[in-house]
């Protein structure tokens, strides 16, 4: 019988264990990792792990996890450094925020059952419903060059 070591097809590049990594470069499926001792290793991503992970971690600098496999060395996924939102038992997801942006490049859109709200990149936005309530303490001012009721 063969040991797990044996049967390795590449030599270890990393070494035993888990390995703290930054992405420097990618080409293709491939990314080249500087480890935290300051070694260069080309790695590939592990199953499972999604490609836009690892985009999101070469463009902000994210540390990931590393290990040896006997395809090479893999990238299995990133350290988190900061709480995701959380969603509790009953469906609620919150986020307490000073500041709240949400960007897209083409369209945002929010619903809720048969309410919507969308924006499109052409300055068009949009809200649909069966009843609109404004309820201001102080002022509603409405700047436009033109207004349509019907």
């Amino acid at each position: 019988m063969t040991s797990i070591s044996e049967r390795r097809e590449l030599p270890l590049a990393l070494g035993p264990g888990l390995h703290g990594a930054t992405l420097e470069l990618k080409s293709g499926r491939a990314f080249q990792i500087r480890t935290t001792d300051g070694r260069r290793v080309v790695a590939s991503l592990a199953d499972g792990v999604d490609p836009a992970l690892a985009d999101d971690c070469l463009r902000t600098g994210r540390m990931v996890i590393v290990s040896d496999t006997p395809r090479g060395p893999e990238i299995a996924g990133a350290i988190m450094t900061s709480l995701p939102p959380a969603r509790s038992e009953d469906g609620v997801v919150t986020i307490d925020a000073k500041e709240l942006r949400l960007r897209a490049e083409r369209s945002l859109s929010l619903e809720v059952g048969p309410v919507s709200l969308s924006a499109e990149e052409s300055g068009a936005m949009r809200l649909e419903g069966d009843r609109l309530v404004i309820d201001m303490a102080a002022l509603v001012r409405v700047f436009s060059s033109r207004v349509e009721l019907p």
